[in-house]
């Protein structure tokens, strides 16, 4: 805290579940779009061409494709930490040739087109691209960025790259800002974007309004709020966005926020097991609708170890995020060296994933209308709704709402994993199989088994365990 005082405010409750919708419940917050619902959100990358491969494979391999993300909408740029984008927000048009057209086409097989966004400007003119705008030249001669001490734009090293944050504090800022991303990147029919970073205002910086030191908490909120500025001037109120860093009251301006950048591994500091940590914590911290990318994204190479993905990572992270909000996947910043869900031997497991997620809609979308309204998390530790039982104890397990229960295979090499089921009568959902509860058993999990029940006394039990089981046994 660098502030010279703080505010608490304490909060109680009768349960978990109680106390959080008390603390959390009077934020409005945006419902995340219907179509999210419908399947995988696709991570692409590569130009006009190579979506529209990317999309018929996976579509004939029984994937349901309900958006595509394609990051690199602005251009790729390679540096030493890998395959980054040009921070330009406009179309490269070189890439991607044919737009309109390829937005539209998708638009007509039911498939949404998302894109990437960030606060950060870069200096345009070393792309060469005389078909865009310098928008760095264009804040900076505005007087629109944040200035370092001598004044001058604070230009900060991105790894290979440097960059200037727009001034939110600069009411012309943010409504010049929240322009570029109406008018370019929501134009041509596309329907949201990641809204990346947030977290990196220097404490030093010089601000046209307030201290850096006491504003660097708030700027990922004041960049929500930007960005939401820029969704209703686009006549777009329903876009949907998803941010990474964030402090409080960032839930009033979006439908939902990822993990960020986890590593392509299963390490519990920052692997598959540490999304599911995270999406705890901050589901008690005021994000109810929080997922992560399908295989993780950061790739190193540290001589010793390269760290990339494999199959049985790929399965194992599309399982966990099968019973998510949000099912999206992640090329990675090394994608040629790295495991991806389209490539031959993957992309079974992700359609047969995709359809798992597909066939929980009828329930999930009562528990994100929950989300929405109290702020209790769709994804949640067992103690939410089960305190003071032994499944309240259990950390590598979580709930889909009240009624869905999943133990995810978070290392390596297992085919079988420990749950600790609630009190009551659970049901298997792919295999249908009856287990009391109150008790801790080890349930067969090979890959395409996910470990994942529902209470036996649910209203839509049946159905459920029928539409799911057919999901994960439908021929790809």
């Amino acid at each position: 805290m660098w502030a010279p005082s703080m505010r608490l405010e304490l909060t109680r409750g009768d349960t978990p579940a109680d106390l959080i919708a008390t603390q959390q419940g009077a934020v409005d917050r945006p419902a995340l779009a219907d179509w999210t619902q419908e399947g995988a959100i696709v991570g692409i990358q590569g130009g006009t061409d190579e979506v529209r491969q990317t999309v018929d494979t996976l579509e004939a391999a029984g994937t349901e494709v309900s958006g595509v993300w394609l990051q690199d909408w602005t251009g790729q740029r390679t540096t030493d930490f890998g395959d980054r984008l040009w921070w330009t927000w406009q179309l490269d048009q070189q890439r991607y040739p044919g737009w309109d057209e390829l937005v539209s086409d998708l638009h007509e097989r039911g498939i949404k087109t998302t894109t990437y966004v960030n606060p950060w400007l870069v200096d345009a003119a070393p792309k060469n691209d005389p078909a865009i705008r310098n928008l760095w030249a264009e804040a900076r001669d505005a007087g629109l960025l944040v200035k370092a001490p001598d004044g001058s734009p604070y230009m900060v090293d991105q790894g290979g790259y440097s960059a200037a944050l727009v001034d939110f504090t600069n009411p012309a800022g943010r409504d010049w800002m929240s322009t570029v991303i109406a008018e370019e990147v929501l134009a041509h029919g596309v329907d949201g974007f990641m809204a990346d970073f947030g977290e990196g205002l220097p404490m030093d910086a010089v601000l046209f309004d307030g201290d850096a030191e006491l504003m660097h908490n708030a700027w990922p909120r004041l960049w929500a709020e930007t960005v939401r500025e820029g969704c209703e001037k686009a006549g777009r109120p329903d876009c949907v966005t998803w941010f990474r860093a964030g402090t409080s009251g960032m839930d009033s301006q979006t439908p939902a926020f990822w993990n960020g950048d986890q590593m392509v591994g299963w390490s519990d500091e920052d692997g598959l097991p540490s999304a599911l940590r995270g999406t705890f914590s901050s589901g008690v911290s005021g994000w109810p609708v929080v997922h992560s990318d399908v295989g993780g994204y950061t790739s190193v190479d540290l001589v010793v170890t390269d760290y990339v993905r494999d199959a049985e990572l790929l399965a194992r992270w599309g399982e966990y995020s099968a019973f998510g909000p949000m099912f999206r996947s992640h090329e990675g910043n090394r994608p040629a060296v790295n495991r991806q869900v389209y490539d031959d031997d993957e992309v079974a497991a992700f359609a047969r994933n995709s359809r798992i997620f597909s066939a929980l809609v009828p329930y999930r979308s009562d528990v994100l209308a929950e989300a929405a309204s109290t702020g209790v998390p769709a994804v949640r530790h067992t103690w939410i709704n089960f305190p003071g039982t032994a499944a309240a104890q259990a950390d590598e397990q979580f709930m889909l709402g009240d009624a869905v229960l999943v133990a995810p295979v978070l290392a390596p090499g297992q085919s079988t994993v420990q749950v600790t089921l609630p009190p009551g009568t659970w049901r298997h959902l792919i295999t249908g199989q009856v287990f009391q509860g109150d008790a801790t058993i080890t349930v067969d999990a090979p890959i395409g088994t996910p470990a994942a029940f529902i209470a036996a006394d649910h209203p839509m039990a049946d159905q459920l365990v029928a539409d799911v089981s057919a999901a994960a046994g439908a021929a790809g």
